[in-house]
């Protein structure tokens, strides 16, 4: 949820911008998307089989917003974006892995 939220933040902050970034606008609005999706999932308690790709689709849309917003060095709130995205990618790899094995 965090990473949800903080997507929708920079996406805000950039919609408002008076030069906003559409390539930022695009990748973190579909990362907030695939996470809220998922998570909204997870709450239902739902067998993992019935995710079908979305865990995919999280994973890589958190690593593409992480490589969006880490090109922005200094604004300090798109780099806590691409830190908390980059780490919920991590987290969703390991928890594929760990549920794979």
């Amino acid at each position: 949820m965090k990473t949800w939220l903080l997507c929708e933040t920079c996406v805000h902050a950039e919609e408002t911008s008076t030069q906003p970034r559409y390539d930022l606008i695009s990748e973190c609005t579909a990362c907030a998307r695939s996470c809220f999706a998922l998570v909204s999932k997870l709450v239902a308690e739902c067998d993992m089989e019935d995710m079908g790709n979305m865990v995919w689709d999280c994973m890589i849309h958190c690593r593409q917003c992480a490589q969006e917003c880490g090109k922005y060095t200094d604004n300090e709130d798109l780099e806590l974006c691409a830190d908390v995205c980059e780490v919920c990618g991590d987290s969703l790899r390991e928890l594929t892995r760990f549920s794979l094995n």
